[in-house]
């Protein structure tokens, strides 16, 4: 069974691409009123910043995956506005190899805002998805632009090391070197992981550097 896509919400999706990828296992205290689905406990990813459980791991998605996919398609056929499943919908069936369904519902909920879809959408763009969608790195930018600038630390982090790489030196407006610098900063504070400090150090060292 597919989910049907309005009108209304393909407004800004990729031709082609209206449907979606994301959230969680264990029930976080105090969250009953937030709306947890069995989608959520299933499908959740631990780094979705607008996650209502703590998030399983891709392994752990995979292994029950065809539930997963069963309880993300009644969240969504539930609540289709509802970005956070249609979002975790797009993880279990990207995870399954239905990859065109996965990537329609991702576009759907970037486009309403969903600041994990955007990001993922957006390493769709950097690395293109073979036969369904070429390498878009512009289209990457702009995704990963506004999920940084609402506080998506993957975003903020991805976007300063494609910068300092050249990669989007064709885009058009060109990102604000002094806005990715603040990004970066405000990433490396927020995070105890050591890899992710050495690679926000490195890049926040060769953005100096070229200044």
């Amino acid at each position: 069974m597919h989910v049907a896509i309005t009108p209304q919400e393909s407004r800004g999706c990729a031709p082609g691409w209206c449907r979606l990828f994301l959230a969680g296992l264990l029930v976080m205290p105090g969250l009953a009123a937030a709306g947890i689905t069995e989608c959520d406990r299933l499908a959740g990813h631990p780094s979705d910043p607008d996650k209502v459980v703590p998030g399983v791991s891709s392994e752990q998605v995979r292994g029950w995956n065809a539930a997963a996919i069963r309880a993300c398609r009644d969240a969504v056929k539930a609540e289709p506005s509802n970005w956070r499943v249609r979002y975790q919908l797009g993880r279990t069936l990207f995870y399954d190899g239905q990859k065109a369904e996965a990537l329609e519902h991702l576009a759907v909920a970037a486009a309403a805002k969903h600041r994990q879809a955007q990001f993922v959408l957006g390493l769709m763009y950097t690395d293109g998805v073979e036969n369904l969608q070429p390498a878009d790195p512009c289209r990457a930018l702009e995704l990963w632009s506004d999920a940084a600038g609402r506080n998506h630390f993957a975003a903020r982090v991805a976007l300063g090391r494609d910068y300092v790489r050249g990669t989007y030196a064709s885009c058009e407006p060109q990102p604000d070197r002094a806005q990715v610098d603040s990004w970066l900063r405000s990433a490396r504070s927020e995070t105890r992981d050591y890899y992710q400090q050495l690679l926000i150090d490195w890049t926040l060292e060769v953005l100096d550097a070229g200044n």
